[in-house]
């Protein structure tokens, strides 16, 4: 009875310590997460952005062109749309991008469509002051920091 007992405990506490990946509710696509920022490029330097700081999904396309790229850095583009020109964001790497970068290679291999494979991304959004051309501006970026933040969609 006792080796019962203490098989069970020992079920419980894993079962407790397991770390688990909750998911934001909201649910944006890349050019939805410019006005949920409230900002259209023009937000000046050193102000934050709206809802700076948050937990978001993000909604969109990974472009396999690239994966070769982003496989040498911690960070990739990810696209409003399959086309060129779409509206996009960069998504940071925190964590582990090894594994992070094998999840999509896999995801890549069995649902591409074409040039592009549709992705939900859940990240922290994070702000970053862009100069250019004797101006400046806050441009809207994602931070992720492990495998599970990248799914199918």
């Amino acid at each position: 009875m006792r080796k019962l007992i203490f098989l069970f405990s020992i079920i419980i506490l894993a079962v407790y310590s397991c770390e688990k990946y909750e998911y934001p509710d909201t649910e944006l696509a890349v050019n939805e997460l410019y006005s949920y920022c409230e900002t259209d490029g023009k937000l000046p330097c050193n102000e934050r952005l709206n809802h700076e700081g948050d937990f978001v999904t993000v909604i969109g396309y990974y472009r396999i062109s690239q994966h070769g790229y982003a496989l040498t850095e911690d960070k990739f583009i990810f696209y409003d749309a399959p086309n060129v020109g779409s509206i996009n964001t960069q998504i940071t790497i925190l964590g582990d991008s090894k594994s992070i970068f094998d999840k999509i290679s896999g995801f890549i291999r069995e649902n591409s469509v074409g040039e592009h494979v549709r992705l939900k991304v859940s990240g922290r959004i994070v702000g970053h002051d862009l100069p250019t051309n004797g101006a400046c501006r806050r441009g809207v970026f994602l931070e992720i920091d492990s495998s599970t933040a990248v799914r199918l969609d």
